[in-house]
């Protein structure tokens, strides 16, 4: 093999590995933005209205209405 073809076969080899690797950072950052969009869309609002229906629950505890 010519050293030249060696080195265009390197360069080819390189350049592939390397839009692979942008090809998944691109991949990976779409499924992380969708997980934070999930997370902030629908489980963050449920976790805080479980919160406040406990906290609202211990008040009522605590009330003096009842007496």
């Amino acid at each position: 093999m010519k050293k030249y073809a060696r080195n265009q076969l390197y360069d080819k080899l390189h350049r592939g590995g390397v839009l692979i690797c942008v090809g998944l950072t691109l991949y990976g950052t779409v499924l992380l933005c969708d997980h934070f969009y999930k997370y902030y869309k629908y489980v963050r609002p449920q976790i805080q209205a479980s919160k406040a229906a406990a906290e609202r629950e211990l008040l009522a505890e605590g009330s003096s209405d009842k007496i």
